[in-house]
């Protein structure tokens, strides 16, 4: 079997979480652009696999082709464009260059998703503050503004007085590259309202693979609610619907995918549930955060490694979720304004939880949180509920357990919230 590409940078799969995938069935060689978290992790990329570090992209093909590879993917957002342009010089399935240009410009894409008749979302492009005033005319307020490029939620904001809105605009684009394009714009989209669907997040997920232009259905992933303004706070499989809601959610998101002209890898299509229906928020063109792990426990397929084997040319096949259990990830985000994280009490009492089978920190006492609105996660929970009701008990529980204590520049003391009051910091 040739070699595969890995084109890494932060994202959806940590070097170790690669390695697992692929480690026991392939060979792989990461190609890399440097940059703060890449040349971290390079001590680690380097144990896996060869790195290949991209000066510029005629010195990458030529290194690139020289390990004679026979497939490319990523895992990241970021490395999304860069993937594509490999692949495209290279003669490797991947997206083509339309598409990857659609799934890596939010403009873009809502002009292509429009055209195609299937969402009506207002969206207006902001270059520079001159478009702010069109923009608020045109898609009306309240409305989300986020990068044209970007992902976790970075530089993401709900805005619904102008001239406040305009204040962020010009902060954002006086700072200068808002989101993962050097040049990047924002958009202005149409804030879409959420229906009540308390006690669990309004909006889903659809994880699907694509092969040979042939969409399979993998998941809905359910979502627990986002605390302010677009921070997430966990997912679990399966959600809480019915088998009708569940259709019409994965037939939007299999016209979505095939109208941005996506032939290969997997997908990870968000949807908001509004009164009248579900409705897209925004289609990525590779693995979701946090969505291998659900994968691994719910059905026992390592979607790195699936992913690998669709970029080979393998077929591949994943089984239906399992009836009467629910596998969750219950995540805390960072506050938004930079502190410190002094402290973490309530981690034994989660633990005695027979429904949680794990706590995982990824911030430790002592961390110095550089704080803004993306989303930036201490800790997740993980575990199993027979059912939603069960999952609904659980999340409650762990909110109330949890204690994360912080120090905020000029405050006069530690702060102490539980991880149910986390979400107004």
């Amino acid at each position: 079997m040739k070699p595969l590409i890995v084109v890494y940078d932060f994202g959806a799969a940590q070097p170790g979480d690669i390695a697992v995938g692929l480690g026991d069935w392939a060979t792989w060689v990461f190609a890399a652009e440097r940059n703060e978290h890449t040349l971290r992790m390079a001590p680690l990329l380097e144990q896996f696999a060869p790195v290949v570090w991209i000066e510029n992209p005629d010195q990458a093909v030529r290194e690139l082709r020289g390990h004679a590879p026979g497939g490319i993917v990523t895992f990241s957002e970021k490395a999304l464009r860069l993937t594509g342009e490999l692949a495209d010089r290279l003669g490797l399935p991947q997206h083509g260059p339309a598409t990857t240009a659609m799934l890596t410009d939010k403009w873009k894409q809502r002009s292509a998703l429009r055209a195609a008749g299937i969402d009506s979302v207002r969206f207006h492009r902001v270059d520079s503050v001159r478009d702010w005033a069109d923009a608020v005319a045109h898609v009306g307020l309240p409305a989300v503004l986020k990068p044209a490029f970007g992902g976790a939620s970075r530089n993401t904001f709900y805005i619904d007085d102008e001239e406040a809105g305009l204040r962020t605009v010009e902060r954002l684009l006086a700072a200068g590259a808002p989101g993962y394009d050097p040049d990047g714009a924002l958009v202005l989209e149409e804030y879409l309202t959420g229906r009540d669907c308390a006690p669990f997040g309004d909006y889903v997920s659809i994880e699907q693979l694509v092969q040979d232009g042939e969409i399979t259905d993998i998941a809905v992933t359910g979502k627990f609610p986002m605390v302010p303004p677009f921070r997430e706070t966990g997912r679990f499989w399966p959600a809480p619907l019915d088998p009708g809601e569940t259709a019409e959610i994965f037939s939007l998101a299999r016209r979505a995918v095939a109208a941005l002209g996506i032939t290969t890898g997997l997908t990870h299509t968000e949807v908001k549930h509004t009164p009248d229906g579900p409705r897209l928020i925004e289609v990525n063109g590779r693995l979701g955060g946090g969505i291998n792990e659900l994968s691994g426990r719910a059905i026992g397929v390592n979607l790195i490694g699936l992913a690998g084997r669709i970029a080979l040319g393998e077929r591949v096949t994943v089984p239906a979720l399992p009836a009467g259990r629910v596998v969750y990830q219950i995540t805390h985000p960072a506050p938004r304004q930079a502190c410190e994280l002094v402290g973490v009490a309530g981690i034994d009492e989660i633990r005695a939880l027979p429904e949680v089978t794990l706590h995982r920190p990824y911030a430790r006492p002592g961390a110095r949180l550089p704080g803004g609105v993306h989303t930036q996660d201490l800790d997740v929970v993980l575990g199993e509920t027979a059912g939603p009701e069960e999952l609904a008990t659980v999340f409650k529980e762990v909110g109330a357990r949890l204690r994360f204590t912080f120090a905020f520049p000029g405050a006069p003391g530690p702060l102490t919230v539980t991880g149910a009051e986390l979400g107004r910091l």
